[in-house]
C-alpha cells in the first residue's frame, strides 16, 4: 500500500496507558518512513482526529475503555478504509486475537515484542499485507470462528438478495467478486486442506501416496493461481472464501 511512497507514513497512537513501548515509540520517531502525528487516549478522541486530519496506520490499545479499539477499528474501516489498523495487546488471547481479525486489523502485536521485531511487522502493513492471518492460521479455534463468521455474515445476506441481477453493482467492485471464480482442482484443495492442519510436503506427500515433489509442484500452482506468496496467505484466502475448514478442537 505504502511501499511505493515517499512521504511517511502518517501514524496515530491510540492507549490510555502506555502500551507501545518508550524504545518502540522512540525508534518511531527516528525511523525513516514513519512519523508520529498524535497520541490520544481514547477511542473518541482517535474517532475526531481521523475526522480532521489524514491518517495512515493506527496502532490501538487492545483493552481501551468503551468504546473500545473494537468500535474504533470499525469507525475507520468504515470512514477512513484506507487506514491501516494495528492491535497492540499486554497479554496476548485468542479473543482478542478473533476480535482484531474480524473487524480487519492488519496485525496484533504483543506490547513485549522486539522493537526490531514490532517497526518489521509495522512496515509489512503499511505496505499492505497482514501479518495478523499468521496468527490466526496458528490457533484453528479461532480460524474456525472467523470462517463461520464470514459464512454466517454472506449466507442470509445470498439468500435474501433480490432475484433480479445488478450489473452496476457488480461492475463497481470486481475486485471484491473476482476470488469467488478463482478454480483450484480437488486435488489443489485436498492439499491445501492438510498445508492448513500444519503438515509438511513430506507428510502430504503420504498421506496422498504421492512424492514431495508432486506435493511441491500443487503448492506451487496454488500461490500461482490465488496470486499470493506463501502457504500462509494461500491458507488464508481459501479460509476466507469458505473451500476449506479448519476445525476447533474439542475439549
Amino acid at each position: 500500500m505504502f511501499s511505493a511512497q515517499t512521504d511517511p507514513v502518517r501514524l496515530l497512537i491510540v492507549e490510555r496507558q502506555p502500551v507501545v513501548t518508550p524504545e518502540v515509540r522512540s525508534r518511531l520517531v527516528r525511523e525513516p518512513g514513519f512519523a508520529v502525528v498524535g497520541r490520544v487516549g481514547s477511542a473518541v478522541e482517535a474517532s475526531r482526529f481521523g475526522r480532521d486530519q489524514s491518517l495512515d496506520m493506527v496502532l490501538v490499545e487492545s483493552t481501551l475503555p468503551e468504546p473500545g479499539a473494537v468500535e474504533m477499528a470499525r469507525f475507520f474501516k468504515v470512514r477512513k478504509p484506507k487506514t491501516v489498523i494495528v492491535f497492540v495487546t499486554r497479554a496476548f488471547s485468542q479473543p482478542e486475537l478473533f476480535e482484531a481479525a474480524r473487524v480487519g486489523a492488519a496485525a496484533y502485536l504483543r506490547a513485549s515484542t522486539d522493537a526490531d521485531l514490532f517497526i518489521a511487522t509495522l512496515r509489512r502493513a503499511a505496505a499492505g499485507q497482514f501479518p495478523i492471518d499468521e496468527d490466526v492460521v496458528r490457533f484453528p479455534s479461532v480460524a474456525a470462528r472467523i470462517l463461520a463468521e464470514f459464512r454466517e455474515t454472506s449466507s442470509p445476506a445470498a439468500s435474501e438478495a433480490p432475484v433480479a441481477p445488478e450489473p452496476a453493482v457488480a461492475k463497481a467492485e470486481p475486485e471484491a467478486l473476482g476470488p469467488l471464480f478463482v478454480k483450484l482442482s480437488p486435488r489443489e484443495i485436498e492439499i491445501l486442506d492438510l498445508v492448513a492442519r500444519g503438515n509438511s510436503n513430506k507428510i502430504i506427500g503420504r498421506k496422498l501416496s504421492i512424492s514431495d515433489q508432486t506435493v511441491k509442484n500443487h503448492v506451487s500452482a496454488i500461490l500461482r493461481k490465488l496470486e499470493v506468496n506463501d502457504r500462509t496467505e494461500a491458507v488464508v484466502y481459501a479460509l476466507r472464501n469458505g473451500w476449506i475448514r479448519i476445525e476447533a478442537p474439542t475439549s
